[in-house]
């Protein structure tokens, strides 16, 4: 009997399974090391070498990105957590001295800023009118004019982005790169701080903690946020900070926290509807102090003419700015052939009505009034926004990424790889948009998100059947 046992003391499966194990762990160790690795490059390349023009050059980087970041965020369970903290730390890390290389709007940045460092309202001035009138023009004013895409427009940037404007105009005051570093250093604060949020949001619903990595390793979410200096990062930062402070049921510091998100970007307006019944008697005062939050921070722009600009500049983006749009193009397509011009004057404001509707028959019929569920409820109001929009940037993807990680809802990833498609429209001297690539894109995300209604829609069947069973 003895001996038996000692046999089997001494067979070799446990061994053999252990062996396997280590070497399991260190092949995941290589290849996720392979990963970061490819991705830095990939990143230092579109960072510092590349140029907008380029699209196979951007299309190539980009497979490469989210290929590496798939393989990274579906093997997220066997990868220690640190690590991948760590590698979303280090791929922000490799924009912070680079200058944006897709995307111009940081000369608008800057110049709003230098018109505050010169004691200019920036609701007030118009680029064109001031450089040719105005004898405060010097060297920095006339490389940042010349390099607008707005130059004719008066500003939209909400007063969060004019105070950061100033800041880095103030440190930055005669070099345009370092601005460009100050924004990049807060955009990136903010971005991390987003991902603390995150991760405690995550724990606090009790959804897996490395959930978190769908959007915190996302190439959009990195080359948007941290390499074009576009800020959803601190929009989100401040959502996110207003939904964990309601959760902890600090009603005041969060209607603050959300009108600093509203002050920021105004697409967090689109959400309120959604807190109605979530605070029932509470939501005058929690609306009243967001507006009160809004009106401060505008204190120092106020001016008789900062609203009829600003209104005139979102009425612009209305009815005049189009790309990359989906439903609208279809629209525009059908209005040119029935009247034979483009009927975005007309269709512009009837779209941005439909998503006013929209919000609020979803608001009406909402039924789980969970922090969840707010989550679910923001990205099916921001979706149907981006649909009938008649402008999508990449950029404005970027808050999707984030909402689905805690919807489960991975349309949103599809989109921030199939919106890079968008940049081609940059090979060009005209922009001229590539409608089938548009096409390409937004069929991919339908496809996606039917397959995905389709497989929650068999679950669903599936937890009735077995419910049922049970009771039987």
């Amino acid at each position: 009997m003895q001996r038996e046992l000692l046999k089997e003391s001494l067979q070799p499966p446990d061994t053999v399974i252990s062996l396997r194990g280590i070497k399991s762990v260190s092949g995941h160790k290589f290849f996720f090391l392979s990963a970061v690795l490819l991705s830095l490059g990939c990143y230092g390349w579109i960072g510092y070498e590349l140029h907008r023009e380029n699209f196979t050059q951007l299309a190539a980087a980009s497979a490469l990105l989210f290929t590496s970041y798939l393989f990274i965020v579906l093997r997220r369970a066997t990868i220690n957590f640190s690590y991948l903290i760590a590698a979303a730390i280090l791929f922000r890390l490799v924009f912070l001295f680079s200058i944006p290389a897709l995307s111009d709007d940081y000369f608008r940045f800057i110049w709003d800023g230098k018109m505050i460092s010169l004691f200019h309202n920036p609701y007030t001035v118009l680029p064109s009118t001031f450089v040719r009138h105005s004898k405060q023009v010097n060297e920095m004013v006339e490389q940042l004019f010349s390099a607008m895409n707005s130059a004719n427009y008066y500003t939209v940037y909400p007063p969060v982005c004019q105070f950061i404007f100033a800041a880095s105009a103030w440190v930055g005051s005669s070099n345009i790169f370092d601005a460009v570093v100050i924004i990049r250093i807060i955009c990136l604060g903010t971005d991390l701080g987003s991902i603390i949020l995150i991760q405690k949001l995550l724990n606090q619903l009790g959804l897996p903690e490395k959930n978190l990595f769908w959007y915190a390793l996302n190439p959009l979410v990195i080359i948007e946020l941290c390499g074009n200096l576009h800020f959803e990062s601190i929009m989100i930062f401040f959502m996110l900070l207003a939904i964990f402070l309601f959760w902890k049921k600090k009603i005041v510091f969060s209607a603050i926290a959300y009108g600093l998100a509203i002050s920021t970007k105004i697409i967090p307006l689109l959400f309120l509807p959604f807190l109605i019944r979530r605070l029932r008697w509470q939501s005058t005062v929690y609306f009243s102090i967001t507006a009160v939050t809004c009106a401060i921070l505008f204190l120092p722009f106020l001016d008789q003419a900062l609203f009829i600009n600003l209104a005139s500049s979102i009425d612009l983006y209305f009815r005049k700015f189009e790309f990359n749009a989906s439903i609208y193009y279809l629209i525009r397509w059908l209005g040119l052939q029935a009247v034979g011009y483009n009927i975005i004057n007309q269709a512009g404001p009837l779209l941005a009505l439909g998503v006013f509707i929209s919000v609020i028959i979803l608001a009406m019929n909402e039924k789980k009034l969970t922090i969840q569920n707010f989550f679910v409820m923001m990205q099916w109001s921001l979706t149907i926004y981006l649909a009938l929009a008649t402008t999508v940037h990449p950029w404005y993807i970027v808050p999707l990424v984030m909402m689905s990680v805690f919807t489960g809802y991975r349309y949103p990833v599809v989109w921030s790889l199939m919106i890079a498609l968008t940049y081609a429209t940059y090979q060009t001297q005209e922009n001229k948009e590539n409608l089938w690539l548009t096409a390409t894109e937004y069929f991919s995300v339908l496809i996606f998100l039917g397959v995905e209604f389709r497989d929650k829609f068999f679950m669903v069947l599936r937890n009735k059947e077995s419910s049922t069973k049970l009771k039987e």
